[in-house]
């Protein structure tokens, strides 16, 4: 099965988790990938984490962080006719990592006068 078409069959019945799993295997399957994702695609993720209600917007403790992790494996779950088993894994540490700090992503960069 295709991304696409994959894509177009989660949309069906989560557009949330579809635009999640679609950008995070974009992610994982880019050959020169940056050690971190995307503020995008940080962002998808955290949105369908939202969306589940596994993400109540304040401090996060052990619990919350236990129900993002738990939440996340559905992305996970949904990408495993894509990726294969290495890929897999570093997706779901990758979500892990989401699910610790909703601000993990890749820093922009910042063009100025640094001095």
């Amino acid at each position: 099965m295709n991304k696409d078409t994959l894509i177009a069959i989660i949309t069906n019945q989560d557009p949330k988790l579809a635009q999640a799993v679609s950008k995070m295997v974009d992610y994982i399957q880019d050959r020169w990938a940056a050690p971190y994702p995307s503020k995008e695609q940080t962002e998808a993720v955290n949105d369908y984490l939202r969306s589940v209600h596994a993400d109540k917007g304040g401090a996060l403790d052990e619990t919350d962080i236990a129900h993002r992790k738990i939440a996340s494996q559905k992305i996970t779950i949904n990408a495993i006719r894509l990726l294969d088993h290495d890929q897999l894994d570093r997706l779901q540490d990758v979500l892990n990592h989401i699910a610790e700090d909703r601000e993990y992503y890749m820093p922009e960069r910042r063009y100025g006068m640094g001095r």
